[in-house]
């Protein structure tokens, strides 16, 4: 996908129109106008606004990497937060986080396939209970977190108390 279309897609994504995302950017909207169209080329400052105004990265719009795709499309940027910081970690670690995802995957879509509905998403939870819930988490040792895996993933763990 071109730079252009990637803007032009970021921009509705958002609800931004050009001259919104032109003055956001401090460009002229004409100017915007043009980027959009594939008709000139933005500067190397624009670009690096416009990716920061987006959460992209300006590989992802200069290029055409299906790899940095997904950060454009992942609009919850505490969880892309925390997949950077994920990226981080050992491959142990890793290997840890990602076998946690498949289970909760797997079981989120066996619950659909049988019409099951799932217990609270962290969505549905108060923002002042979901921040609660990530202090408690980061005050357990790790080992009490993973033996507390199988309940989560079966939907029997409570969320610790206030």
């Amino acid at each position: 996908m071109s730079l252009a279309r990637k803007i032009v897609e970021l921009r509705k994504e958002r609800n931004l129109t050009q001259k919104e995302l032109a003055r956001i950017v401090g460009v002229h909207f004409s100017h915007m106008s043009r980027y959009e169209r594939g008709i000139s080329m933005p500067s190397v400052e624009v670009v690096k606004k416009v990716a920061q105004m987006f959460g992209v990265s300006i590989d992802y719009l200069l290029l055409d990497d299906s790899d940095t795709m997904i950060r454009a499309h992942l609009a919850d940027q505490e969880l892309l937060r925390q997949f950077q910081q994920i990226s981080a970690m050992s491959e142990r670690e890793k290997t840890a986080v990602k076998t946690i995802l498949e289970g909760l995957i797997v079981k989120h879509q066996i619950e659909a396939m049988l019409g099951v509905k799932s217990p609270q998403s962290q969505g549905d939870i108060p923002s002042a209970e979901r921040t609660h819930l990530s202090a408690w988490m980061h005050e357990r040792p790790v080992g009490d977190l993973y033996q507390g895996l199988h309940k989560a993933v079966d939907g029997k763990m409570s969320l610790p108390a206030k």
